[in-house]
């Protein structure tokens, strides 16, 4: 969990700057909730019928969006709709937030673990290979940070096996692949795929939500019918659902940033670059084994998190406190690799090699503030404190 100082000012830097962004969008969002009061649509209705097609729109999507409760549910309606569920088994990166392994449990399917490229931190293709079983039915691919995973070799591979691919989008919608096998946006390129509007998020409500993406009309009927108590229409349940839908209001919201969808992406890639430029000075002066977060060449990046890979042997835990104290907040996504969490137990599996470089990761991982109110001025604070205390050490 990161923190932010307290007693906050113009110049404090934040892990997440919603505040100054709803700030600049206030008078809009303002309007956008005098609408929804004054048609009283708060469940489904017209706020949320017009984001889903805005925002099929804006994605170039030639399909679906349907929207739900939060990105963890998106998930989970997304297996259930492809009939995942007790005696599968789903292979899924080691190195993600729970709710990518959570879901697969939840339909009562089995998680098994496959280790990161060590760099992109992305789902490794050979180690996915190698936790597949005559019982996969499916592989969660994540989109991690901000970027594809390596959908050329992802793509066929799950064709060739008759899997389902299903794309955890939640931090990387807008991202683009751009392969000599294949091409297409992040969270669209599979069966179906998912995204969160959690307020961190690049785009973010003022609450929860989430949604499913797909081109398969019928499947896309059968995620909507599942999120509404498995209704076809009211008071006729075709089959047992859950409560799962997009309030009318954070709908609303979300028209209002999809409008300033462009921008807002815009300005974490300017930030990126100048943290970029920032560390690639420092490190001219004083060579040390620190990565920079990995662009791979056949993806564009969103930036949902600005990820750095420490040096060897760092007390990550006495740099973030230092840190904190000259009011510099940081996190660590994610400090635990998901097949070490208690939570799993022994029903998970963990492919046969282990999951080295997912382990490496949660030691060595340290992410900056990351957000669309970042300034040079605060970017200059934070590089220059980082390498001042590494160096120190």
């Amino acid at each position: 969990m990161h923190q932010t100082p307290s007693h906050p000012t113009q110049d404090t830097i934040h892990m997440v700057d919603l505040g100054g962004l709803h700030a600049r969008l206030r008078p809009e969002l303002d309007r956008a909730m005098d609408e929804v009061l004054a048609t009283s649509g708060f469940i489904r209705g017209q706020q949320v019928d017009a984001f889903e097609k805005e925002l099929c729109a804006t994605l170039k999507l030639s399909g679906q969006a349907v929207g739900c409760g939060n990105g963890t549910d998106a998930l989970a309606l997304a297996l259930r709709a492809l009939d995942v569920g007790p005696g599968d088994e789903v292979i899924v990166p080691d190195f993600s937030f729970i709710s990518t392994a959570e879901v697969v449990m939840e339909v009562g399917a089995t998680p098994v673990f496959a280790d990161i490229h060590p760099e992109t931190f992305q789902l490794d293709p050979v180690s996915a290979e190698a936790a597949r079983s005559s019982k996969t039915k499916a592989v969660m691919v994540v989109h991690l940070f901000g970027q594809c995973a390596p959908m050329d070799e992802l793509l066929p591979w799950a064709a060739e096996h008759g899997l389902h691919l299903v794309e955890d989008n939640a931090q990387s919608l807008g991202a683009q692949w751009s392969g000599q096998r294949h091409q297409g946006d992040a969270g669209m390129m599979g069966v179906v795929g998912t995204t969160s509007f959690f307020p961190s998020k690049n785009l973010g409500a003022l609450g929860d939500g989430g949604a499913v993406l797909t081109k398969d009309d019928q499947l896309a009927e059968r995620v909507r019918r599942l999120a509404n108590h498995g209704a076809v229409k009211k008071y006729h349940h075709l089959e047992l659902g859950v409560n799962s839908r997009l309030d009318g209001l954070q709908a609303a919201f979300l028209r209002v940033k999809l409008k300033h969808w462009s921008d807002l992406i815009a300005r974490r890639r300017s930030a990126a670059d100048g943290y970029d430029r920032l560390i690639e000075a420092q490190l001219d002066v004083q060579p040390m084994p620190m990565a920079l977060p990995m662009r791979d060449p056949k993806s564009s990046h969103t930036f949902h998190q600005y990820c750095l890979r420490l040096p060897k042997g760092t007390d990550r835990m006495r740099l973030q406190a230092q840190l904190l104290e000259a009011g510099i907040p940081t996190a660590v996504y994610y400090p635990t690799p998901l097949s070490a969490q208690p939570a799993f137990g022994s029903e998970a599996k963990v492919v046969e090699h282990g999951t080295p470089h997912a382990h490496d990761a949660a030691e060595r991982i340290l992410a900056l503030p990351m957000h669309t109110e970042l300034t040079d001025a605060m970017q200059t604070r934070v590089v220059d404190k980082l390498f001042g205390l590494l160096r120190s050490t």
